[in-house]
């Protein structure tokens, strides 16, 4: 049986306080796995900058070390990149109702497309950023759940992209307020020397994949 958001509300509707709770309720019964699998991804991107950008040029080597730097730029990204992509992978097991174990985080296939929409949005707001930051904000807002379409329903890089711009800007309102109210949480989180992020980075995938999940009428586990 299907849930979407409280008791009488009708699918396609959510409540921040709904969205948020749903995240908080779902984090603090399964939270050091996530704070694990955050502690995990911390690791294996300083040691990715350890190892491409640790190392001193000198005026002989410097071309070959910034074609290293290059590499490990790239590198370093699509990590990134995939990251992202089990967070995403790990709320989608929350609000199906499974917590998700370690390896949970790493169930999907699709890698060619989550790096391609990845890229595609990152080159986007990086044009709109800068075109007076004000475009490339709105692109990330847009484009906010291009993973969530991609990963839980297999779309390709484009039709996720596409995807997220259509229910997002059908639903600018709550979207928009579940947006900010997250971003103040995650400031609130960064200023309790960086240790919260601990708490609120799970909180707001899991909060925004709930709201993802009711807009477009799919299953939202209790």
């Amino acid at each position: 049986m299907s849930d979407y958001g409280t008791p009488g509300q009708a699918p396609g509707q959510f409540s921040v306080g709904d969205a948020i709770g749903y995240g908080w309720n779902k984090f603090k019964d399964n939270a050091l796995i996530w704070i694990g699998i955050l502690l995990i991804a911390a690791i294996i991107q300083v040691v990715l900058n350890l190892v491409f950008g640790g190392f001193s040029t000198s005026s002989d080597m410097s071309a070959a070390f910034s074609v290293w730097r290059i590499i490990g730029t790239i590198v370093t990204t699509i990590v990134g990149y995939l990251i992202n992509a089990a967070l995403v992978r790990g709320a989608l097991h929350e609000v199906d109702g499974n917590k998700p174990a370690f390896g949970s985080f790493f169930q999907f296939t699709n890698v060619a497309a989550i790096i391609i929409a990845s890229v595609i949005i990152g080159v986007a707001a990086t044009i709109g950023f800068v075109l007076l930051i004000i475009p490339g904000l709105i692109v990330i807002f847009l484009t906010w759940w291009t993973l969530q379409f991609v990963i839980d329903q297999n779309e390709d890089a484009i039709t996720g992209i596409k995807s997220s711009f259509r229910v997002i800007s059908q639903n600018v309102g709550p979207v928009l307020l579940l947006a900010l109210a997250l971003v103040g949480i995650n400031i609130v989180g960064a200023l309790l020397c960086g240790v919260g992020l601990l708490v609120s980075i799970p909180i707001t995938i899991i909060a925004s994949t709930y709201a993802y999940r009711v807009l477009t009428g799919r299953y939202v586990a209790a």
